[in-house]
């Protein structure tokens, strides 16, 4: 495979992966009533994440 292949599946298994820890996020925050902080703590999301799984959370629940 490809330089741009592999950085183009990368992107893609990020993404999922952020997207993923979001709906986690959600979840939890909707059925334990917890706020987002506390949510990625019980998700075990590391600090690095943090920014973009809140972006996603946000994102997601204007959806809702």
């Amino acid at each position: 495979m490809c330089n741009l292949s592999e950085g183009i599946m990368d992107k893609g298994i990020e993404k999922g992966r952020i997207e993923g820890l979001a709906e986690a996020v959600s979840n939890i925050m909707k059925t334990m009533n917890k706020k987002i902080a506390e949510a990625m703590d019980m998700s075990g999301v590391a600090e690095a994440n943090r920014p973009e799984v809140e972006k996603a959370v946000k994102a997601m629940n204007q959806l809702i």
